[in-house]
């Protein structure tokens, strides 16, 4: 397909045409002059129509000075739907037709994984600044380039981990954990994903997408591979061509908020991490993990983050039992717990005595406080502002992907080899010990195994920074990490 012009394009776009291989002949139209009028009112673009991205609209009547006037997704069924309850919006397949349009801000995000990091650096490109929904990106390289961009093109972006747009719990428990020392010396934490999740079913032949899907435009930069799942929409998330799986989808949120909070945001990413797990239970097409357990060594504290979501046979609501909490994570320090839940913190004495409770809004107010914050920073044209800026995604992001790229690299499992591997820090292989027991209980009452022909483990693999794997695997982790991105939608390099 030959380059067109914008003219042309938007020409397209308005007539649902709008399913183009190729970018602009230049990238985009110059970009708007927002600077260049009074920044009373946000005008955003919504990319991505999906349950996620009309969730975030719901918030914005308590953001007035806030409004969608653009809509776009390649599914028109839910294209329809956003324009139902934006009826004045303009509406487009192709979020090309949102970046060029000048009476377009800013863009919320809120595509599938796969897209997020191009439609990212094409929205800054364009001039926009940029709310975009967790996860960051799919490897490493993608978080830097995006990163980069925000600098080079001095845009204001925002990653969507609502859980820091908390002002008022996270000054309470730095103090309570670092400053006054309550329980004294952090020694590890566990985190925890413990919900069930369904199969996304196998079929024997390929997927056709539905024809209300624009489909070159919704697989964008991702290969094209046949899908053998039941349903293209929502299940991607387990698919490494276009998703993170759960670390990537729950852990984006609790190893960011623990990163946050425990380690003060000075660990950037993990010095060596090592995984275990399987996709196990259903027969599925599915490809990440339903079990899982990852080890990182931060150099401090060790983190071990655990997830079931196998449902149980007895109680399809449970994905198995553990300590507390199910969903959040547990600092365990010389003198007690803190028990971070999504919504509220309690802290225990060494006794196992209530000692206090901390109030958090991540669970009842939702990204409402971090839409704001977003709004608020780019009508005052200050990016320090920000909650939770790209530079924070991507750091964050180096632990999920590190968690993944692990567990791809792994071997038929071992538990004694995982443990060996761990036997130079008592609290660390302690806690590990305790997350794979978790595990082996609930697998056994569904009447399967952990051994090693259902599970694989890693041996660690060391992280040079935020920039990837390094060492003796870090040539492996490249050539799986490597997207061959389709022509078109080709992620840059930014310099």
């Amino acid at each position: 397909m030959s380059l067109i012009t914008r003219r042309n394009f938007l020409t397209a776009s308005a007539l649902g045409l709008a399913s183009v291989s190729a970018p602009f002949a230049t990238p985009f139209a110059a970009p708007t002059a927002f600077a260049d009028r009074p920044r009373t009112k946000l005008r955003l673009g919504l990319v991505g129509c999906g349950g996620r991205g009309l969730f975030l609209t719901t918030f914005l009547p308590q953001i007035p000075n806030a409004e969608i006037v653009a809509v776009c997704d390649p599914d028109r069924s839910r294209l329809a739907a956003a324009k139902k309850n934006f009826p004045k919006a303009k509406d487009s397949v192709d979020m090309r037709a949102v970046f060029d349009d000048p009476n377009v801000d800013a863009v919320l995000i809120a595509t599938c994984n796969h897209w997020h990091v191009l439609a990212a650096i094409w929205a800054m490109e364009a001039g926009k600044d940029v709310y975009l929904e967790k996860p960051l990106c799919l490897n490493f390289w993608e978080g830097t380039q995006v990163v980069a961009a925000a600098k080079k093109y001095g845009k204001i972006c925002q990653i969507g981990t609502q859980m820091r747009a908390d002002p008022e719990h996270h000054p309470e428990a730095r103090e309570f954990l670092h400053k006054a020392k309550t329980l004294g010396a952090v020694r590890s934490i566990r985190v925890n994903r413990f919900a069930p999740r369904r199969g996304i079913g196998k079929r024997s032949t390929p997927l056709t997408p539905p024809k209300n899907v624009d489909y070159n435009i919704w697989l964008g930069p991702a290969p094209d591979v046949p899908l053998y799942r039941s349903n293209l929409q929502y299940d991607w998330h387990w698919m490494w061509n276009t998703g993170n799986g759960e670390t990537g989808n729950w852990g984006a949120h609790l190893l960011d908020d623990c990163r946050n909070d425990v380690f003060l945001d000075r660990i950037r990413a993990p010095k060596r991490v090592l995984a275990g797990g399987a996709r196990i239970g259903y027969d599925d097409a599915g490809e990440t993990p339903n079990e899982m357990f990852v080890y990182f060594d931060t150099g401090e504290a060790p983190v071990i983050f655990c997830i079931s979501n196998l449902p149980d046979k007895q109680n399809p609501k449970s994905a198995g039992t553990c300590d507390e909490p199910a969903v959040g994570y547990s600092v365990r320090c010389e003198g007690g717990r803190y028990v971070k839940y999504w919504g509220r913190a309690v802290a225990y004495d060494e006794k196992g005595e209530k000692i206090r409770e901390f109030k958090a809004t991540s669970e009842h107010d939702g990204p409402g406080p971090h839409l704001r914050n977003f709004v608020e920073s780019v009508l005052a044209g200050d990016a320090s502002r920000l909650y939770a800026p790209l530079k924070v995604g991507r750091d964050s992001a180096t632990w999920y992907n590190g968690a993944n790229t692990a567990y791809r690299l792994g071997e038929p499992y071992s538990k004694s080899a995982a443990l060996d591997l761990v036997a130079d820090s008592a609290d660390g292989s302690a806690l590990l010990a305790e997350a794979i027991g978790d595990l082996e209980r609930h697998l056994t009452a569904q009447g399967l195994k952990m051994n090693a022909d259902t599970f694989k483990t890693s041996r660690f693999l060391e992280y040079d920074g935020v920039e990837g794997v390094k060492g003796e695997y870090a040539d492996a982790a490249a050539r799986l990490l490597k997207i061959d991105y389709r022509d078109g939608f080709i992620v840059p390099e930014i310099v």
